[in-house]
């Protein structure tokens, strides 16, 4: 069972939510270019939409592994990036 209460918990939901998510949307880009196999328009802007949101699902799992803070004070912006150590 996940305890949504912890860091940890809430970073395994958002593993199992995008996993899930990138195997469903997946399927049903195959799918939907199987059924537009006999245009090939239709079916290059499918794939080429398959393969940017298969890219954003990536960059999306990358985003779990990075931790960072952000601080706004008088002088401007700070982003701090560090791989998570915990």
């Amino acid at each position: 069972m996940i305890n949504l209460l912890t860091p940890d918990g809430r970073r395994a939901a958002a593993f199992a939510a995008l996993l899930g998510g990138c195997g469903v949307f997946t399927i049903f880009a195959a799918v939907g270019v199987y059924l537009v196999s006999g245009n090939a328009t239709y079916s290059f802007y499918l794939a080429l939409a398959a393969h940017a949101q298969i890219m954003l699902g990536l960059t999306a799992f990358t985003a779990l592994f990075i931790k960072r803070h952000i601080s706004v004070g008088k002088d401007g912006v700070r982003i701090e990036d560090q791989p998570r150590a915990d």
